[in-house]
C-alpha cells in the first residue's frame, strides 16, 4: 500500500492563540498546561486534543525584562480539567483562581532553549532572580508580532488563521521539545467529556493526534541533545503512526461500504455502527515481539473507552444496538496463542486488516457479520 500522506491532516487541526506573560508560560512548561478565564468557557469546549497553539509572551509582566512576542508553538492533549487552586504567579499573588479552564499540553516547542524543568522551580516572588534569568533565556530567539503578518493582539485567547499559522509553523528557526509532566498540585475536577466525532477521511480521525513529531515541516528542526537516538526514536514513531493510518483508512473504507456510521475522537480510534451492531476498534502498531505490551493497552483503552465514551454515545443517540463487538486490531498477525486466547476470554476480538476485509486471529467477534 501507498504509504499514508500525514500532511493534509496538519491542515485540519484548530489553530489557537494563547498570550500570557513569561512568567506565566515557564510555570505551563513546568506543568505542560495552560489555563483560561471562565468567560473564555465557549472557546474552551471547542479547543480539541491535536490543535496546535502558539506561545505568545507579553510584556505585561511581574518581571522588567520581559518583551512581547511568540516564543514558541504547541500541541493540545486530552485530558481536559477544571481547577480550585492556585498555579500561576499572579493567582497566588492576589489570592485568585483566576483561570480555572486546563488546558492539557502534551508537546511544547521553545524557540529558545530551557534548563530542565526539574532544575528549577516554577516562578514565584522568593525565586526572583532565578525567573529573570529564566525569562531572559526564553525570550532570547523570539519572533516579534510585527514579523508575522495578521497575527492577533487583542485579550489572551482566540483562533489563528491557518494563513497566520503557516508563518509560524514554517519558520526556520529551530525547536526544542518539552514534554516533561510534573503533577499539578490541588483540587482538580472531572474532566471535560469528549464528543465521538462524525469521520468522513481518515485525515480527520488523524487530526486528533496530540504530537507533531510526524510532520517533516516540524520534525526537521527539532534540537535534541542525543540526535543519533533522536532520529531513530522518530523514525520509528513516523513509521507506527503510518502503519497506524494506513489500517485506520482501510477499516473506514470497509466499515463506510457496508453503510456504518464511523466516529472518532482524541481517545477512540474508530466506533462504527448501522443502528443495530456496533464495533470499537482499537488499533496498535505491533511486532510479535511487543504484541502482549501493546495488547495490554488495547485492552485496557476498549473495556475504558467502551464503558464511558461508547454507552455515553448510544445514550444521548438513544441506539438499540443488539450486538457490540471490542475489536483490537494489530499491524501485524500475531503469534501468541496464549495470549489472543485470554483477549477472547474477555470477549475481545482480534483481527488483522486484509484489503477489504477483516479477518479474525482468534475466535471470530462478528467479523463474518460485516
Amino acid at each position: 500500500m501507498t504509504p499514508f500522506d500525514l500532511t493534509p491532516s496538519l491542515t485540519t487541526k484548530g489553530f489557537f492563540r494563547f498570550t500570557g506573560p513569561p512568567e506565566h508560560w515557564l510555570t505551563a512548561v513546568k506543568y505542560m498546561t495552560w489555563g483560561l478565564e471562565e468567560k473564555h468557557r465557549k472557546g474552551w469546549e471547542r479547543i480539541r486534543s491535536g490543535d496546535v497553539f502558539f506561545i505568545h509572551s507579553t510584556h505585561n509582566s511581574f518581571f522588567n525584562n520581559a518583551k512581547s512576542g511568540i516564543i514558541g508553538i504547541g500541541v493540545v492533549g486530552s485530558n481536559f480539567s477544571i481547577k480550585n487552586n492556585h498555579l500561576w504567579l499572579y493567582e497566588h499573588q492576589h489570592h485568585e483562581n483566576r483561570w480555572p479552564l486546563l488546558v492539557p499540553l502534551s508537546e511544547i516547542y521553545l524557540f529558545s532553549q530551557l534548563p530542565d524543568t526539574s532544575s528549577w522551580e516554577s516562578p514565584n516572588i522568593d525565586n526572583k532572580s532565578q525567573s529573570e534569568k529564566l525569562i531572559s533565556q526564553l525570550l532570547k530567539n523570539y519572533i516579534p508580532l510585527s514579523n508575522v503578518k495578521g497575527f492577533p493582539q487583542m485579550g489572551s485567547f482566540s483562533a489563528v488563521s491557518k494563513e497566520v499559522a503557516n508563518q509560524i509553523l514554517f519558520d526556520k528557526r529551530p525547536l526544542y521539545e518539552y514534554s516533561d509532566e510534573s503533577s499539578i498540585e490541588g483540587d482538580i475536577e472531572a474532566l471535560r467529556p469528549t464528543k465521538l466525532e462524525k469521520v468522513n477521511n481518515i485525515s480527520e480521525s488523524f487530526r486528533y493526534a496530540d504530537t507533531l513529531k510526524v510532520f517533516d515541516s516540524i520534525k526537521q528542526r527539532i534540537v535534541s541533545e542525543t540526535p543519533g537516538l533522536y532520529s531513530k526514536n522518530n523514525e520509528l514513531l513516523a513509521k507506527a503512526e503510518e502503519a497506524h493510518c494506513n489500517i485506520l483508512q482501510q477499516l473506514l473504507e470497509i466499515f463506510k461500504q457496508k453503510g456504518y456510521d464511523v466516529r472518532s475522537n482524541p481517545h477512540v480510534d474508530l466506533f462504527a455502527h448501522d443502528g443495530s451492531r456496533a464495533f470499537l476498534i482499537e488499533v496498535k502498531s505491533t511486532e510479535n515481539r511487543n504484541f502482549r505490551t501493546q495488547a495490554r493497552k488495547g485492552l485496557a483503552q476498549l473495556l475504558e473507552y467502551d464503558y464511558f465514551e461508547v454507552n455515553r454515545f448510544v445514550s444521548e443517540e438513544n441506539l438499540h444496538l443488539k450486538d457490540k463487538y471490542r475489536i483490537l486490531v494489530p499491524s501485524q498477525s500475531p503469534k501468541d496463542n496464549n495470549y489472543i486466547e485470554f483477549l477472547n476470554n474477555l470477549n475481545i476480538g482480534v483481527g488483522i486488516v486484509n484489503r477489504d476485509v477483516i479477518k479474525p486471529v482468534g475466535e471470530d467477534f462478528g467479523f463474518s457479520k460485516l
